[in-house]
């Protein structure tokens, strides 16, 4: 392969790579990488975003503190529906951050929206010499192939046991996402070898047939990475309750005297065959939670006790809560070390553990050799030359 062929190979896999992070991005309501808009509401200066262009998401925890000029991405309570709401921070109160769109006359707390949370922002734009970074139309690809996912679920709703697709939720999209990747990989080899085979010549027959080890590792670890972290993230995020600050107490829990408090337990119970812990913080202001740190054993639950409180001005607020839980193939100190740094972290590590041991176990039992396949009868099976294998190591 020359120099112009694999800079193509490259800007290829990238392009697929970062147009797959932001459909895994949509679905778990957190951009990675790159983001995009819908509407024109940032359709003017100083960011001048059309609908469908992109931007560069950094992570809060990497960007640093965010105020007043920042275009943040952040979920969105009231408007439109809710959802991720991508707009400009143009002034910080007690309660929150204001937000508006360039274009948009008012801003986004003149309508129903309550003050955007820090625990609300999961993206800042990435800006060079005060303006932000846009990336014409890239959104739009992204769009299209999504209509094509559900276009495809539809399809095939109707078959037994992929009713699921058609449902549009996380785990089903990156499934989709994941077999995606799978074709595209084994194609790229598939081709690969032709063109390598051809080259070479028909020089043996027993060389004429033959399957990378390690493109079946990588799709093992595929199929078990991609379940794993989807365990975490999904169920992960961040609890939103409206409770008002009232003249008068009631017997509502939601309903609170101004300037008092009400307390309640949060439970987080331990299920499945892999054990599992969370971490349970504050996730805005008026909020305090006495152990942020539950470990249940596998079966049983944990819990800790969040208070709410409500400010002396009468009105409706936002109070936020979030929980992260991770499967726990590492002690329950380093994942909570790592949360404190950024949940993705620990996310990250946990993956790595799990990417090591299976290569590790892999590689001893199985090898890195290709498995080459004979025409002839006496050909062995797949099955038999593993087990083969794992009878050497003994």
């Amino acid at each position: 392969m020359n120099l112009r062929s694999a800079a193509g190979s490259g800007a290829t896999a990238v392009l697929v790579l970062l147009v797959v992070a932001m459909l895994i991005g949509q679905q778990l309501g957190q951009p990675i990488v790159l983001g995009f808009v819908l509407t024109g509401s940032m359709n003017a200066q100083p960011a001048e975003m059309a609908p469908g262009d992109g931007f560069i998401a950094v992570p809060p925890a990497i960007a640093g503190d965010v105020g007043e000029g920042d275009v943040v991405t952040f979920e969105a309570q009231q408007l439109q529906g809710g959802g991720l709401t991508t707009h400009r921070i143009v002034d910080e109160t007690d309660q929150g951050y204001v937000t508006r769109g360039d274009a948009n006359p008012f801003t986004d707390q003149d309508g129903p929206e309550p003050p955007v949370q820090e625990s609300q922002i999961v993206a800042v734009a990435l800006e060079l010499g005060g303006e932000v970074v846009v990336i014409p139309r890239i959104g739009q690809v992204v769009l299209a192939l999504q209509a094509g996912f559900a276009a495809a679920a539809s399809a095939l709703s109707g078959i037994p046991g992929l009713g699921g697709l058609a449902e549009g939720n996380a785990g089903s999209s990156m499934v989709l996402v994941g077999i995606l990747l799978l074709a595209y990989s084994l194609l790229a080899e598939g081709i690969g070898g032709t063109n390598r085979r051809s080259k070479r010549g028909d020089r043996s027959r027993d060389r004429r047939s033959e399957m990378s080890s390690v493109l079946i590792l990588a799709v093992i670890l595929l199929l078990i990475t991609v379940p794993a972290t989807a365990s975490m993230v999904v169920p992960s995020g961040t609890n939103d309750i409206t409770i008002v600050s009232s003249q008068t107490p009631s017997s509502d829990p939601t309903v609170i005297e101004r300037g008092g408090s009400v307390e309640y337990s949060y439970n987080f119970t331990n299920e499945g065959f892999i054990p599992r812990i969370a971490t349970v913080n504050a996730a805005s202001t008026g909020v305090d939670v006495a152990d942020a740190s539950l470990v249940p054993a596998r079966g049983e639950t944990a819990s800790t006790a969040v208070t709410l409180h409500a400010p002396e001005e009468t009105g409706a607020y936002v109070r936020s809560v979030s929980e992260w839980q991770y499967v726990q193939f590492l002690p329950a100190s380093v994942i909570f070390s790592l949360h404190a740094v950024h949940p993705y972290l620990a996310v990250a590590a946990i993956d790595a553990v799990i990417v090591a041991v299976v290569t590790l176990v892999y590689v001893i039992s199985v090898g890195l050799s290709p498995f080459r396949f004979r025409d002839r009868g006496r050909e062995l099976s797949f099955s038999d030359r593993v087990r083969r294998t794992i009878r050497r190591w003994r």
